[in-house]
């Protein structure tokens, strides 16, 4: 049954679809690395992925999950640290077939850094240039704090200002549910 509870649940389903042929994956805030294994987990053998964050502990954490839940697939994951905007901008591939990004704050860790308005759209600029014909990108926001919210309402606007010609964009949220839950955004290159 395809949850529909929840961004970060939902969104799996996306990406099992793309996962099938998606070659090189990029998570963009690996955090605690639970979207890292995830997508490890469900990728071809061929695939590589690109964990990046901007907090050495999310790295660890990332390494450490990935080691006891799933250690054969060690080898196909690159750890960056650094913020997703100038990562991306400097990322060794042309192309990206599935990106994503969980937004906010580091889980257990110091709340007071936050992923930004400014370098998220940056970063998912940059990551949309490599995005490969039928690339898939998801993004979840959360806009249940300040920082939040300005994250997600300036996100959303900059996506709808993407072209409709180069590719497909909506977005995905709980409309019944309390306390601000977090917003799907969904963006997939059409040519």
């Amino acid at each position: 049954m395809i949850p529909l509870h929840h961004s970060v649940d939902f969104q799996h389903h996306l990406w099992l679809d793309a996962l099938v042929t998606a070659r090189t994956i990029v998570d963009i805030t690996c955090g605690n690395g639970h979207d890292t294994v995830y997508l490890l987990s469900h990728c071809h053998k061929n695939s590589h992925v690109y964990a990046i964050d901007i907090q050495e502990v999310a790295l660890t954490r990332t390494k450490e999950k990935l080691l006891k839940e799933f250690p054969q697939a060690i080898k196909q994951v690159d750890f960056i640290l650094g913020s997703h905007d100038s990562a991306l901008e400097t990322l060794p591939v042309s192309t990206i077939d599935l990106m994503v990004a969980n937004l906010g704050y580091l889980p257990n860790a110091d709340h007071q850094i936050m992923t930004q308005s400014v370098s998220t759209i940056k970063a998912l600029s940059k990551g949309l240039e490599k995005l490969s014909i039928h690339g898939l990108c998801t993004i979840v926001a959360y806009p249940g704090t300040e920082t939040g919210r300005k994250e997600a309402e300036d996100l959303e606007d900059y996506i709808a200002s993407i072209s409709q010609k180069d590719f497909h964009c909506s977005t995905w949220r709980p409309l019944n549910q309390a306390n601000q839950p977090p917003i799907l955004y969904i963006i997939r290159r059409r040519k």
